[in-house]
């Protein structure tokens, strides 16, 4: 049997570290792990900003057992690029989308590359529609002053067509036949006809807006940007879209013009919301107001990225310590008590359970 290449890292990995005088003497032998199949946590290392050390870390919830750049060690005769903003996993692939490189990077359940899409503006994140069809959004604009969610074949691997929204699209999701686009320098979130690929609504937001999650009842949950320079400063908030009709339901105030959501998660069950604001906080999709007590403080950390395991709602926060060095990445339970601590790549940003 071919043992992949990465897994074969992972051994060298463990047998140089507990030469270490100070190795944690519980290590498991990672020589009986394959990282390739089971529930395993995905981690976009987003690297810096023009040095093309863009990475990819593979946590194992059940060794308690981190791969480092495990797609470098998978394919050590290419480079992943520069900036990895997230990552989808569609029809068994995965698909790495690198922002400033332009590309997408698709790759095999071992993180061997078997193609590269170029060709984007900015790409940020990948939306599967159906029938071999996803949606790309895009942060800057082109040479034209003009924006647009691109349209892929998942199949052929090409870009087939574009649809013109303007400014920084960002975090999108599907409902009722829909992709709702939320966009960060418009204070609209944009709504896609899937079966003609049309811009077809715009629903205004009060202000720009970030990340999106759909909840058991699937309805739509928006993270929605503070705003102090409005003459009337604009808090940030929660608000939860209805894609029956496209009407806004509820808007939940967070209490501060000074800071806003920067990630957005929702439980296996779609019935209770996380979210990154400095610190993480926890709201059930029922409340009418938003937390006054964190469940995970920030306090000397820098967190970065979150991400919530469905099916025990145990929570991963990433810190990104200083952007420079390897960052790390924090389990906790879902009562907020910490499981363990682990080294992981430059900048820990988007994370995704795979199973």
């Amino acid at each position: 049997m071919k043992i992949p290449f990465y897994l074969l890292l992972a051994i060298c990995y463990l047998l140089l570290f507990n030469c270490r005088k100070d190795a944690p003497p519980s290590l498991p032998n990672q020589g009986s792990i394959n990282l390739s199949t089971g529930k395993r946590l995905l981690i976009c290392d987003e690297g810096n900003y023009g040095q093309n050390n863009a990475a990819v870390s593979i946590f194992s919830p059940l060794n308690n057992l981190v791969i480092l750049s495990a797609f470098t060690a998978a394919n050590p005769n290419y480079t992943l690029g520069d900036v990895v903003q997230s990552i989808s996993k569609i029809e068994g692939n995965y698909y790495l989308v690198v922002n400033n490189s332009g590309t997408i990077v698709v790759c095999n359940g071992n993180f061997v590359r078997t193609a590269t899409i170029s060709g984007f503006i900015s790409p940020r994140y990948i939306q599967y529609v159906y029938n071999g069809e996803a949606y790309v959004s895009n942060l800057q604009l082109d040479s034209t002053k003009q924006n647009y969610i691109q349209v892929i074949n998942i199949n052929t691997n090409t870009i087939t067509k574009t649809i013109h929204i303007n400014g920084w699209t960002e975090e999108m999701q599907l409902a009722n036949g829909k992709v709702y686009v939320c966009n960060q320098s418009k204070n609209y979130v944009y709504v896609i006809n899937t079966q003609t690929d049309a811009l077809i609504d715009s629903i205004f937001m009060g202000t720009t807006s970030a990340c999106i999650v759909k909840d058991e009842n699937n309805k739509l949950w928006v993270s929605c940007n503070s705003d102090s320079t409005a003459s009337i400063h604009i808090p940030a908030s929660l608000v939860r879209i209805n894609p029956a009709n496209d009407s806004i339901e509820a808007n939940i105030n967070l209490g501060t013009i000074s800071n806003a959501i920067s990630r957005l998660c929702i439980n296996g069950t779609g019935t209770t919301l996380y979210y990154l604001m400095t610190n993480v906080y926890k709201m059930s999709i029922t409340a009418t107001a938003c937390p006054t007590t964190p469940l995970i403080q920030q306090g000397s950390h820098t967190f970065y990225g979150l991400c919530i395991d469905p099916d025990d709602e145990t929570i991963y926060v990433s810190d990104a310590l200083n952007y420079n060095s390897n960052g790390k990445l924090y389990h906790y339970q879902s009562n907020s008590n910490l499981l363990g601590t682990y080294m992981v790549g430059v900048i820990p940003g988007f994370m995704m359970i795979d199973e």
